[in-house]
């Protein structure tokens, strides 16, 4: 059984891959957490970390990245990061990483988001600059940075940066795609996808309803990389070789 590390082992994402890891060919060797776990290895420091895994799956938060990466280099082991909110320096730091073992980066574990992310790109080149896009995400009130990385993958696949605006503030101007965060109760994840027209509105949603999806698409994703050369992937690359 192939055996994989857990970065954020304690919160909701690594319960959810302890809980789903035997059914997707994997088992939970150890994990990397602030507190213990009562029957999982669980270590705070790198130098100590003494079991074997072939992969890591990151579900924790930018500050872990340090640690992700001298335990991924220093073992020459691939990792699936799914952790989001990275600084732009975090980012070159995961990009250096991944010409010495295998990265899939992604702010969402998702086969139906990827599948989205595609619709999206497809409407988009049959509807043209006439219809003005609009991205709408809604999150648990416990999630920590906002937009989601989510939000901002499916922007990004539509939209440069430059003309992205976020929790828009005024008029729209023509070019803008616009991004607007929802934080409440205990949503696990909501995307749609609008694109507004003079005539018609065409959208595009997707609505998690139980976090093992992002736990078998992250299995999934750590299958795909443990037979990949050194590089930097993503869901993209994921749904290819699905297709």
């Amino acid at each position: 059984m192939k055996k994989a590390f857990i970065f954020g082992l304690n919160g909701k994402m690594g319960k959810m891959l302890t809980e789903c890891a035997k059914d997707c060919g994997y088992e939970i060797t150890g994990g990397f957490d602030v507190a213990p776990n009562a029957d999982i290895p669980t270590f705070s420091d790198v130098q100590k970390i003494d079991v074997p895994f072939d992969v890591i799956i990151d579900f924790s938060r930018p500050q872990t990245l340090a640690a992700l990466v001298e335990l991924a280099s220093g073992r020459g082991v691939p990792a699936v990061i799914a952790t989001t909110g990275y600084t732009k320096s975090e980012l070159e730091v995961i990009s250096e990483l991944s010409k010495k073992v295998p990265l899939l980066r992604s702010g969402n574990m998702s086969l139906g988001i990827a599948a989205m992310k595609a619709a999206a790109k497809t409407a988009q080149a049959i509807l043209g600059d006439s219809f003005d896009i609009e991205i709408v995400e809604k999150h648990h009130n416990q999630k920590a940075d906002s937009p989601s990385g989510t939000a901002l993958l499916l922007a990004d696949a539509l939209a440069s940066s430059e003309h992205q605006v976020i929790n828009r503030n005024g008029k729209r101007n023509h070019g803008e795609l616009g991004i607007t965060s929802v934080r409440g109760g205990g949503v696990i994840g909501e995307h749609e996808i609008g694109f507004y027209g003079d005539d018609e509105i065409v959208t595009i949603s997707h609505s998690a309803r139980s976090r093992k999806l992002f736990a078998q698409g992250a299995y999934k994703a750590a299958d795909f990389l443990l037979s990949a050369p050194p590089a930097l992937y993503d869901m993209d690359d994921l749904v290819n070789t699905l297709l």
